[in-house]
């Protein structure tokens, strides 16, 4: 009979141990990203204007914004 569940200290197993804490599930990759994540501030308000800045580290403003911020891209995650 298969484990259904199994809790140690150190190490979680579940569904006949498909899902195991020793497997990385979610990497952090520099290519081919499932999805990205924002890891700092992405936008900015001055003079009741906005800035975005996208996941992919594009910026998007209105025509009210007259700031200099630049954001940064976020962090791709591949999920295995």
């Amino acid at each position: 009979m298969a484990i259904t569940l199994n809790i140690q200290p150190t190490r979680f197993r579940a569904s006949g141990s498909k899902l195991d804490s020793n497997r990385r599930y979610i990497r952090k990759v520099s290519s081919s990203a499932d999805l990205k994540f924002v890891i700092s501030r992405n936008m900015d308000v001055k003079n009741g204007g906005l800035r975005y800045v996208d996941p992919q580290g594009n910026n998007s403003d209105d025509n009210n914004y007259n700031g200099t911020f630049s954001g940064t891209a976020g962090v791709g995650i591949k999920v295995t």
